[in-house]
């Protein structure tokens, strides 16, 4: 009896004694988780705000300059852009990008999505990148030539300064908006003459184009002849007359398409271009109905019509007389429909599949009826 109640006592004060050495154990395990998550989260802490700080780092600026083609003034230019590439396993902190002409510079730069003349204190993250972004728009100058305007953008980190140059060219021009031609009126190549909204012959009125003249259209500014148009370019290269989309920055001056073409309506006579360069629009030139009077609508001597989207002439019952023209690399270089009256002599027509157009239609078509029918 004595033991059995020794025994009940003995379990009793082991089942305690456990519960005890569990309890401590448990309290301690916890203790050493804790103390293990804090110490890697302290790891990690630190890790997270560790910023490389050797001026080896290995940073790469995707660009050493950035250039841009002719600019006219006030129409600004594209946007380029360069990287600012983090090729290390830390983060790094880019003390200064700064555009070194500041506010005065005719350049704009934009630095992790904020417009400004200098932006401090960027991070990085590792292996990551940041981008900056430029654009230049060209003040009006007194030179009728091309001029160059310069500027340079500083990338600054761990005391290392590496700059980014930045180069344009740019051009004064004639620019005309919605322009109207209501008496006859001659221009001269003293500037390139700059077409927004559109421009508009009037039907009483005659436009007449000196030699050497560019003509720069933008990409929505149709070109509508009412009245007549004499371009009275010469053969020598600096002596034609050029009409072209006034994008001229790559790759936008080589796309097709770029600015509606030259529209000579049912009310236009007497139209005659000589040694005229008329490339990269939509449909070159387009004729629509007889002349008012017995002369051709258009004659085209010496020219040269490339590069358009949809055709390079397109003529719809009325007269066109062409000789030593080149007519290339078009989607229709001539499409000729509901009838009329046309004379092509010695002109050179060819059509070669490119990036933009394909060679799936005719470089000739000839129809009776206007398609509708």
């Amino acid at each position: 009896s004595v033991l059995s109640v020794s025994s009940v006592f003995l379990s009793i004060f082991l089942i305690w004694d456990s519960s005890i050495i569990f309890t401590v154990i448990n309290r301690r395990m916890k203790t050493a988780s804790l103390f293990l998550l804090s110490f890697v989260l302290f790891l990690f802490a630190c890790r997270k705000e560790s910023f490389i700080t050797s001026p080896d780092a290995r940073v790469e600026i995707t660009a050493d300059t950035l250039k841009y083609d002719t600019v006219f003034p006030t129409a600004g230019s594209i946007t380029q852009y360069f990287m600012i590439v983090n090729d290390n396993n830390r983060k790094l902190r880019v003390s200064s990008v700064k555009l070194m002409g500041g506010s005065a510079s005719a350049f704009k730069m934009n630095v992790d999505g904020l417009a400004v003349t200098e932006a401090t204190d960027l991070e990085i993250e590792a292996n990551d990148s940041m981008y900056v972004f430029v654009q230049v728009n060209v003040n009006p100058n007194a030179a009728n030539l091309p001029f160059i305007i310069r500027d340079s953008i500083q990338v600054s980190y761990n005391g290392v300064d590496r700059l980014v140059q930045l180069e344009a060219w740019g051009q004064n021009a004639h620019f005309l908006h919605d322009k109207e031609v209501t008496a006859n009126e001659t221009w001269t190549n003293d500037l390139p003459y700059v077409i927004l909204g559109y421009l508009h012959v009037d039907e009483n009125a005659t436009l007449t184009i000196d030699k050497g003249c560019r003509i720069y259209v933008h990409a929505t500014s149709p070109v509508v002849i009412d009245g007549t148009l004499q371009v009275n370019g010469l053969k020598d290269t600096a002596d034609r007359v050029y009409f072209q989309g006034d994008r001229l920055d790559l790759p936008y001056r080589d796309f097709p398409a770029g600015w509606p073409g030259l529209f000579f309506s049912e009310t236009s006579k007497d139209n005659v271009l000589n040694y005229a360069v008329i490339k990269n629009a939509f449909q070159s030139v387009a004729v629509l109905d007889p002349s008012p009077n017995a002369n051709p609508k258009v004659t085209l001597n010496q020219c040269v019509i490339d590069n358009s989207y949809d055709a390079g002439v397109i003529a719809i019952n009325t007269r066109v007389v062409a000789t030593n023209c080149l007519i290339s690399n078009c989607g229709k270089n001539i499409q000729i429909g509901n009838g009329g009256t046309y004379n092509f002599t010695h002109c050179t027509v060819a059509t070669y599949s490119n990036t933009f157009i394909n060679h799936t239609f005719p470089v000739l078509t000839l129809t009776n009826h206007d398609g509708n029918t």
